[in-house]
């Protein structure tokens, strides 16, 4: 890689590790832990802060927190990570990585831990996270593993690169990630992108209707702003200017209706800005001298439905009619307008599904789905008006599949909401998740309901958990062979040859299905009564369930 492709990517990685938006953090490396924390892992973004360690001190650990395993086993794993920031886009050498994996042993034991709390200063951030965590009772009980992730705004050279791949063939595939410039900036770069409509706007507010206070030297403006000036902001008719928000378009509802119905009526108009909660606006810069108000960008995080029934009801609108509009500057301050999209979007109705909309994982899985596969939508956020060509994908529907198949927690996967808050959303979403890997559940799934009628009838009564739980022992069959564990460990290889994917996955589908049918005949032979709308969530059932699969699948292989 030339110095100028190696500068374009550094240049990326460096606009998500500044320190003029640290955040309180006083180093580069610890902004970009703090950056891998919220926007790869997925962790909330107040809650990002307490696993990061911002010190001299730290011994080479600059970030840790606790993942759940996932499937069957009863352990947890305690990810240590390590920040490098250099100044230039450098090289990094099997040295740097040898030195993170000597900084890691005194993870592996209880007397290499007591060796780092008690010998020598120990920055209080890290000995914290270590009592929080948890982490001696965990080493002491055998239940807690070690992984490592390693970031660095440089580049990895063969000789670390040897090393890393000599590392994870002794410890697991997992064991050491790292993601260097190569890695980062694709992952940056669609971060970054959802932003403010790119033009200026001016508009004209008596003082008396303005405040202005300054926060971090940024400008926050509140204007009473006339419904009339709202609705001529660029970007209303093709959403952009809801590209900051958790939300676009939603489907007519009570709400919506009645919110219409009020614009309506225009003898309440004077009191419209008692009523409205009003709209929340950011802007990358933000000038009000003697009532004219000139945004260098526009984007609506806070009300995106009252300004489409503003727009949809223009003729009924006054100069009577104000609404109270908040208008926040970011400066260079990229992660803000994300913040404020999800935290001023805390209420009900905005659940959430909503509130990840704009998280980072969400942002890479959409942009490698339009990098890798164009004849797929991936559908982030409600948009009534949405409308494609193309085949698609919503971010809930893919939790669901990733749950049942890929975390082989099927019993998590009825809980749809539940599957976008913290814990669970950073286990389903990892940083290992791929565009590659929704397509195949997307493609199992698709196959699932192609084998629905070899389903006993009963079971279709409640059609969509039945076809989740076949989901799951797809999933599970696909563990049974060396053929199916490679489809899972390389989905974008597998759906290079579709047709065969596609035959292998009806095969399977055929098995799952006959494995139900056997449980209804087994329930129907001991007059027991099949309560399936319950045993399909239930962990210990299913976990039978998919087990009997195996051994079904394995012994008619066997015969055949």
């Amino acid at each position: 890689m030339n110095q100028k492709d190696r500068q374009r990517l550094y240049e990326l990685v460096k606009k998500v590790a500044s320190p003029t938006i640290d955040e309180g953090l006083k180093r580069e490396r610890s902004i970009l832990a703090l950056w891998y924390l919220r926007n790869v892992v997925g962790i909330n973004d107040l809650d990002a802060y307490e696993y990061v360690c911002d010190g001299v001190d730290d011994r080479g650990i600059d970030a840790m927190y606790k993942e759940a395993s996932g499937g069957e086993e009863k352990t947890e794993t305690l990810v240590l990570i390590q920040s490098k920031y250099p100044e230039t886009p450098k090289d990094v050498s099997a040295n740097d990585v040898a030195t993170f994996i000597g900084f890691s042993n005194a993870f592996r034991t209880v007397e290499a831990l007591d060796a780092l709390i008690e010998d020598g200063p120990l920055e209080p951030e890290l000995r914290s996270l270590i009592s929080r965590l948890n982490v001696r009772e965990g080493i002491a009980s055998g239940d807690l593993k070690i992984r490592l992730v390693f970031l660095t705004a440089g580049l990895l050279n063969s000789q670390a690169k040897h090393l890393i791949t000599a590392s994870n063939s002794s410890n697991g595939s997992r064991y050491f990630e790292a993601y260097d410039l190569i890695r980062l900036a694709p992952i940056c770069e669609a971060v970054l992108g959802p932003s403010t409509v790119n033009e200026t706007v001016t508009m004209r507010i008596p003082v008396s209707r303005t405040l202005t206070v300054e926060v971090d030297g940024r400008k926050q403006v509140i204007a009473a702003l006339t419904a009339r000036e709202i609705i001529k902001w660029p970007g209303i008719e093709d959403r952009s200017l809801f590209d900051l928000n958790v939300r676009k378009g939603l489907r007519p509802n009570r709400v919506s209706r009645t919110f219409r119905k009020a614009l309506e009526k225009t003898t309440d108009h004077p009191n419209f800005l008692a009523f409205h909660n009003g709209l929340t606006v950011v802007s990358n810069r933000i000038s009000l001298i003697r009532g004219r108000l000139t945004l260098d960008g526009i984007s609506v995080v806070n009300g995106a439905q009252s300004v489409l029934a503003l727009a949809d009801r223009e003729e009924y609108l006054t100069d009577e009619l104000l609404l109270m509009v908040k208008f926040i500057e970011l400066g260079d301050h990229h992660q803000l307008g994300r913040e404020i999209a999800s935290r001023s979007n805390s209420q009900n109705p905005v659940n959430p599904r909503n509130l990840r909309a704009l998280s980072g994982a969400q942002l890479r899985l959409a942009a490698e789905f339009d990098r890798d596969y164009p004849a797929y939508e991936y559908v982030t956020k409600p948009d009534a008006d949405l409308i494609s060509d193309r085949r698609l994908i919503a971010n809930d529907a893919a939790a669901q599949l990733l749950c049942a198949i890929y975390n082989e927690q099927p019993w998590t996967a009825v809980k749809v909401l539940s599957l976008f808050e913290d814990d669970n959303y950073t286990m389903i979403f990892n940083e290992q998740v791929t565009a590659a890997d929704i397509v195949l559940v997307d493609l199992i799934s698709e196959r699932v309901r192609n084998a629905a009628g070899r389903v006993p009838q009963e079971y279709l009564a409640a059609k969509k958990l039945t076809l989740l739980v076949m989901a799951y022992m797809v999933g599970q069959l696909l563990r049974a062979s060396d053929e199916g564990r490679a489809i899972l460990e390389d989905p974008a290889a597998a759906l290079s040859d579709r047709e065969t994917l596609t035959a292998f996955l009806d095969d399977l589908s055929k098995h799952a299905a006959g494995s139900l049918a056997r449980r209804r005949e087994e329930k129907q032979s001991s007059n027991e009564k099949d309560d399936f709308k319950v045993a399909f969530k239930n962990q210990e059932i299913l976990r039978k369930l998919g087990s009997a699969a195996r051994s079904q699948y394995a012994y008619a292989k066997a015969i055949a």
